[in-house]
């Protein structure tokens, strides 16, 4: 059985964001999963996957939230920064034997990752357009979205 679980109650009935979340908690159930088979080994390698998505993530789903107007985007993007603060620092003393184990981090992930879901993002919920997506990705990984919220 999975460590973190997705129920629909997380859903913000936007495809791509529910999507990415998705594989946000897939890389937490996979870093619990290495913790749980004793392969050490894979810890960092898996923990740094989460990181490079996460930066991915934000980066999208703020480009949402200011293409949408939500009025807390500026509030929220500081959630993402302070988060991605403390799990770098997590992962950098988790790889020099610091005094943090692989299990409190999980434990930290799979906690931030829903109360964050249920309590930020389910704040703009209202703001999204279910169904529609205004921003675009760009060949080169950039993404676009429209400069006033007309979608809305």
């Amino acid at each position: 059985m999975a460590f973190l679980s997705w129920h629909e109650r997380f859903s913000l009935d936007d495809a791509e964001i529910d999507g990415q979340h998705r594989i946000l908690f897939e890389l937490v159930n996979g870093f619990d999963d290495a913790i749980q088979m004793g392969m050490p080994e894979e810890l960092s390698r898996i923990l740094d996957d989460l990181i490079a998505f996460t930066v991915e993530h934000f980066a999208y789903e703020e480009a949402r939230l200011k293409a949408a107007g939500f009025p807390g985007a500026a509030e929220h993007e500081q959630l993402h920064r302070d988060l991605l603060l403390q799990v770098r620092d997590l992962r950098s003393r988790m790889k020099v034997g610091g005094h943090v184990s692989a299990k409190s981090i999980v434990r930290f992930l799979a906690d931030w990752l829903t109360s964050h879901i249920m309590r930020e993002d389910m704040a703009f919920k209202p703001y999204l357009n279910p169904g529609t997506d205004p921003c675009v990705v760009r060949p080169a990984g950039s993404l676009s979205c429209p400069a006033s919220p007309s979608h809305r």
